[in-house]
């Protein structure tokens, strides 16, 4: 394909990829990777190939991130790697759209410096940058799907195993090729099958992940349903309803009357809309990292429309909603301080802290807050030992699973997890253990802390404070 692109608008989109680029490497490298990133550096540090695919159903993600990771984690390139492919990814998706995305060259500046691609995608080193980059390669050849079929379908799968996100997004586009194979494709009967075996593996891929992540049922089923009602009464009802209503209006008709004349357009924002909602309304609820793929879903079905010889004015105001919505996004910045653990980790400086102190840096730790898997990456080849008591099932230093003998075991302190299970952090004490708890919570008040069970009870004796973490060594009494 030959790439058409007017020197005013190289050099726009020149400037705006460098200086989308400058922003987002200097808010990248001014964070250390929060638990959930870490989490996938770990699994692709401990595990083989094979052991990640099949880690799936303990953790929630697909396995494509995890196994680009893999061979970064193996030589402990941490934690750059993670920071900087995860910008890679989001610049290369930009790179595809300002290439080939049938858009005025001010909605791609839109696009670029919305909050989407400049506070999230770019920075939070996540699964979805990728599956962007993937989405937006799977626009780019829809026109031409069913002449690259082999091409297009493994783009389908690798596109649908990078997130749960993306796969909302995949699920609709593989139908919609499905389709035209069946019904229009002049192709050769071998080239079918290879695309057809193609689509069938990438599907038993995915059905075989979904259908054994075994945490659904416990980290899912019961947690936010209630969280839903609330976010939907909050953004709907309360006091705003007549607002968003106008908003609605002022945004989704003009592009839904647009989309509406293009079959396969509207096939794939209502699928993967219903799909996302039911996640964030009965399911799951999402962060902000969930639900900017509202905005993606929607650059993708504008991509993809074929509309021709529409009335001017149907196209106009499209876009110009479109641009509008675009343009709010650029000021729409996540609340940092409710995800402030995202961006402004304090991980470096709690292993500085270990590192610089005698007792601290040949200790064991047990732990199972969020900072248990940012510091897991910093402690390879090292002899720290660190242990996650909500999993006992066997005594690895890094043990990765959240689940014990099916009983899901909540991310609280060791105090509190004292409570729950003390049988099972009981197993993990030894003369020398030592947890760190955020040092704002009730059971931290004062220096000494007795929490006594049947017949032997857990002895915490605080050591020294650090920011807004204490350190308690255990012992058994």
């Amino acid at each position: 394909m030959k790439i058409n692109i007017k020197n005013k608008e190289f050099y726009i989109a020149l400037f705006c990829l460098i200086l989308y680029s400058v922003f987002t490497l200097m808010r990248t490298f001014n964070r250390v990777p929060w638990f959930d990133e870490a989490h996938a550096w770990i699994i692709a540090q401990q595990l083989t190939l094979p052991q990640i695919f099949n880690y799936v159903k303990d953790e929630g993600h697909f396995f494509i991130w995890q196994f680009i990771l893999y061979p970064f984690a193996k030589f402990n390139i941490y934690p750059y790697a993670i920071l900087i492919l995860n910008w890679i990814f989001c610049f290369l998706a930009l790179f595809v759209m300002w290439l080939k995305a049938p858009f005025h060259y001010i909605i791609k500046i839109l696009i670029t410096f919305s909050a989407p691609f400049l506070f999230c995608y770019g920075v939070v080193a996540r699964c979805y940058a990728i599956g962007i980059l993937f989405l937006f390669l799977l626009a780019m050849l829809f026109k031409d799907k069913v002449k690259y079929p082999k091409t297009y379908a493994i783009l389908l799968i690798l596109c649908a195993n990078t997130s749960l996100m993306a796969l909302f997004g995949a699920i609709p586009l593989g139908f919609i090729f499905l389709y035209e194979l069946i019904k229009r494709a002049k192709l050769s009967k071998l080239n079918l099958f290879f695309t057809y075996l193609i689509l069938f593996i990438g599907a038993g891929l995915i059905l075989y992940q979904v259908l054994n992540i075994g945490q659904w049922e416990i980290t899912v089923g019961h947690r936010t349903l209630h969280i839903s009602v609330k976010i939907f009464r909050s953004v709907f009802v309360n006091d705003r309803l007549a607002v968003n209503l106008l908003m609605i209006g002022a945004f989704a008709v003009p592009i839904f009357r647009y989309l509406k004349e293009s079959r396969n357009a509207i096939i794939f924002i209502t699928t993967s809309y219903i799909m996302l909602l039911t996640l964030a309304m009965g399911v799951y609820g999402c962060y902000f990292w969930h639900t900017y793929f509202f905005f993606i879903y929607l650059i993708v079905a504008l991509w993809i429309s074929e509309n021709q010889n529409l009335k001017e004015n149907i196209v106009r105001n499209a876009y110009i909603s479109f641009a509008i919505m675009s343009f709010i996004l650029i000021f729409h910045i996540p609340n940092m301080e409710k995800f402030y653990y995202v961006f402004k980790s304090p991980t470096a400086d709690i292993m500085k802290f270990i590192e610089s102190d005698e007792i601290l840096n040949k200790a064991h730790f047990i732990q199972n807050d969020g900072t248990y898997y940012e510091i897991l990456p910093y402690l390879h080849n090292k002899t720290y030992k660190m242990r996650n008591y909500c999993s006992l099932k066997d005594k690895s230093d890094y043990n990765l699973l959240n689940i014990s003998d099916r009983k899901f075991c909540a991310s609280k302190n060791t105090m509190w997890q004292v409570r729950l299970h003390p049988d099972i952090v009981k197993e993990l004490i030894d003369n020398n253990t030592y947890t760190y708890i955020w040092n704002e919570t009730l059971e931290t008040k004062g220096n000494y802390i007795e929490m006594k069970q049947k017949d032997y009870a857990f002895v915490f004796k605080k050591y020294k404070d650090f920011d807004k973490y204490s350190f308690w060594k255990i012992e058994l009494k």
